[in-house]
């Protein structure tokens, strides 16, 4: 299973060539693909028209939602992860992302991404897996 961030649906849905949709392209034909109820509300306020809203909520409600395995835990732990992204330096955009991050090692799955955030939070977490994984180097 996968966990397609909202950054690549929107890639997709809108027919960008990128690597992570790419990834997804060439996978989607063997393994689930998954988001979160965050990821579906990103995916759905970031689309033009009404077509696209319907288009998009047809697709995106055929997926598994995954959802934190405990709540309280699981932002608790989304707070932590991002408390260690900005102590090391990182200038995190969205602390939804963390909750997202933390969903994914949760469930021990791979994170597809288009977003910055989600590399830095691989350097401060390395059993948050995801792809494409590239070093960001944080500032000093």
């Amino acid at each position: 299973m996968l966990l397609v961030d909202s950054s690549v649906w929107l890639d997709w849905l809108r027919g960008a060539d990128t690597e992570a949709v790419r990834f997804i392209q060439q996978r989607e034909a063997h393994e689930e693909l998954a988001l979160t109820q965050m990821i579906y509300l990103e995916v759905l306020q970031g689309l033009a028209s009404g077509k696209q809203f319907t288009a998009a909520q047809k697709v995106l409600s055929a997926q598994p939602i995954l959802r934190p395995m405990d709540d309280i835990d699981s932002f608790e732990a989304a707070a932590r992860l991002y408390r260690r992204g900005l102590k090391a330096g990182y200038a995190l955009r969205k602390s939804t992302d963390c909750l997202v991050a933390v969903i994914a090692m949760e469930q021990n799955v791979l994170l597809v991404h288009n977003d910055r955030d989600y590399l830095a939070l691989a350097q401060v977490e390395p059993h948050l897996q995801v792809y494409p994984h590239r070093t960001v180097v944080a500032p000093h």
